[in-house]
């Protein structure tokens, strides 16, 4: 969409009667030489129709009819032309079936340019009911006014006017302290729900009122495209304290409800709603903080200019999970369930964004080849490579974002797909920007022949930084690391992976994965142990990685012991020239670190004396 959803009525123009309404409902037109349009708003069971076509009224657009319920009646004959606005309800009835079918007929042969389809959000949350309306209605619009525009618009719950989820907050406000604040959903004013419907169909005008004295003067109709608009994600106790009123009968409610509260009911009610969600679809709407698109356009609908600022897209091992990342305000969209892959040729991998380092392995092995990086951690995902340094200890290719050589992403900022190679001033201008609200669709990277992997392990004590380097800068080897227990320890070991036997002892391991990396993977395939791990992290342990310049690391490994390190994993990142890098202008050492919580304030106080310039990883730092 090429306008942003900022278009809002005159507050000042009053509503004027003056057009036929559909049954009897409410008509306003402004009192201005008429354009030759109406808009025609069908209240299909939502009664926030009524609250759009008084949003019209006072504005200087266009005429409007609300047609109520199944009446249809006789519309403007002086209207020269007219846009359908459908306001469904996720559970729609015969009558309403009925309604628009009368509604579709009624406005056969008449000039129908743009259809907004309202639908709910709660398609996004598997709910079928909502998917069969939406999907019926679409193709009842497409066969009765093929001609026209047409778009869907999912909202959250919409507040303010007649809105059934606004009366409810007003009439349960008292019970607030019962409700557990981790009950959270999508709740969009009704104002600006109405405006990007505005927007919408005034664009859709313009284009159709441009020039078209050639083949590229329109923009494509983009037909049944979905505009997804959450809103803020807020708790419903937040939301009923809005609502309170000050009242007698609403205080000693409110008084009561503390009282249970204190009882743990408002806990109990809270643990059955999410445990009947997994079995009821239209429950699960009540309480929302991830959404999982199952397509890519699925999740551009929720990623266009007027929604990308209520989301925060990630991965599989987003940080939410892991590091207790907050994003207050925003749901969190998951691209988990857009994870396919294919090999589309000797040493070329094509995935979507959302498949995880454990998808490409797995599909690459039947193939017999394998990704040039491979991180300690299977679990996280390809699309997330793109704005964050994923590594292993490969020594040809620093990061899995090295090895991509083509990216496919939505940018909602143009409002349009983007393929850039790995040459493209668009590429350059992506990966690492966390900036960007590019959202990554699919990526192409390069593999290798798989081969087995062969360790040998060496126990230095208290070695220097130099020599450290020397060993991390190992070209003989494929992969190479090292590993110190603790910062106190005067112990390290340094592994150094071939493909060939050579000196190394033991037999080839499928992956250059030291014990602790096999072991959270196997944690993260059981759904008990991988939450507890989580949990776990999140809540006692300190997740950090430093990048290094070669003297940063030297004043590093001289004064870390004084810090309570509980592990250090070191690995070498040359320099890749990328604009947005934080290895843009020299190699690096990284150096990821785990601390128990108690001990952040001693390991702050010794980065901000001793290396107060380092550059940290944004993906892997724990909240």
């Amino acid at each position: 969409m090429d306008s942003p959803y900022s278009a809002s009525p005159d507050p000042s123009t009053p509503p004027v009667p003056g057009i036929d309404s559909v049954g009897v409902g409410m008509a306003v037109r402004d009192e201005r030489p008429s354009t030759g349009e109406i808009v025609v708003v069908a209240d299909l069971g939502n009664p926030i129709a009524a609250d759009y076509a008084e949003f019209l009224g006072r504005g200087p657009r266009a005429g409007a009819v609300l047609v109520p319920g199944g009446m249809t009646g006789r519309l403007a004959r002086e209207a020269d032309r007219m846009s359908l606005i459908l306001f469904l309800t996720p559970r729609p009835t015969a009558e309403g079936r009925r309604a628009l079918a009368d509604l579709l007929k009624a406005v056969q042969g008449r000039d129908v340019r743009f259809v907004g389809i309202v639908g709910s959000f709660r398609i996004h949350l598997d709910d079928p009911e909502c998917e069969a309306a939406e999907r019926d209605a679409l193709a009842r619009v497409r066969e009765g006014v093929p001609d026209a525009r047409v778009v869907v618009l999912r909202p959250g719950h919409v507040l303010g006017g007649r809105s059934p989820v606004d009366a409810s907050l007003r009439r349960l406000a008292p019970f607030s302290p019962l409700v557990p604040g981790r009950l959270h959903s999508c709740f969009i004013q009704g104002q600006e729900l109405f405006a990007a419907i505005e927007a919408l169909r005034t664009e859709a005008a313009s284009r159709e009122d441009g020039p078209s004295t050639g083949a590229m003067s329109r923009a494509p109709r983009r037909d049944g495209r979905a505009y997804t608009l959450l809103g803020e994600n807020a708790s419903w106790r937040e939301l009923l304290r809005r609502h309170e009123s000050p009242s007698l009968g609403g205080t000693i409610v409110a008084a009561a409800a503390t009282a249970l509260s204190w009882l743990g009911v408002g806990q109990a009610a809270g643990l059955a709603l999410t445990l009947l969600a997994g079995r009821i679809p239209r429950l699960r709407a009540w309480n929302v903080h991830t959404l999982k698109p199952r397509s890519q356009g699925e999740l551009i609908s929720l990623c266009h200019p007027g929604n990308i600022g209520r989301v925060r897209v990630v991965g599989y091992n987003n940080g939410v999970n892991h590091f207790g990342h907050r994003h207050p305000g925003k749901t969190v969209v998951s691209t988990v369930r857009c994870r396919r892959t294919a090999r589309i040729g000797p040493g070329r991998l094509k995935a979507d964004a959302g498949a995880t380092i454990r998808d490409a392995l797995d599909c690459l092995s039947a193939s017999g080849e394998d990704l040039y990086v491979l991180p300690n951690y299977s679990y996280v995902s390809l699309g997330t490579a793109l704005f964050v340094p994923i590594h292993g200890s490969s020594v040809d290719f620093a990061t899995v974002a090295d090895t991509i050589d083509r990216v496919v992403f939505y940018d909602p900022d143009r409002d349009r797909i983007v393929s850039a190679s790995r040459d493209d001033a668009e590429f350059a201008a992506t990966v690492y920007n966390l900036k960007s609200r590019a959202v990554a669709l699919r990526l192409y990277l390069r593999t290798k022949p798989k081969a087995g992997y062969f360790v040998r392990r060496e126990i230095r004590t208290r070695p220097t930084a130099g020599e450290l380097l020397e060993a991390l800068r190992d070209r003989g080897a494929t992969n190479v690391e090292v590993r110190q227990g603790s910062a106190a320890s005067d112990r390290v070991t340094v592994s150094k992976y071939y493909n060939e036997p050579g000196t190394a002892a033991g037999t080839a391991l499928e992956l250059p994965r030291d014990a602790l990396g096999r072991l959270w993977d196997r944690l993260e395939e059981n759904p008990i142990s991988s939450y507890l791990m989580h949990a776990l992290s999140r809540h006692v342990a300190w997740h950090t990685e430093l990048f290094l310049t070669p003297d940063e690391f030297e004043v590093f490994w001289r004064t870390h012991a004084k810090v309570p390190l509980r592990k250090i994993q070191l690995r070498y990142i040359r320099r890749d020239g990328m604009p947005h890098s934080p290895f843009r202008d020299g190699d690096c050492v990284s150096a990821d670190l785990f601390l128990f919580r108690p001990d952040k304030p001693a390991y702050d106080e010794y980065v901000r004396r001793t290396i107060p310039s380092v550059r940290f990883n944004p993906g892997k730092h724990s909240n």
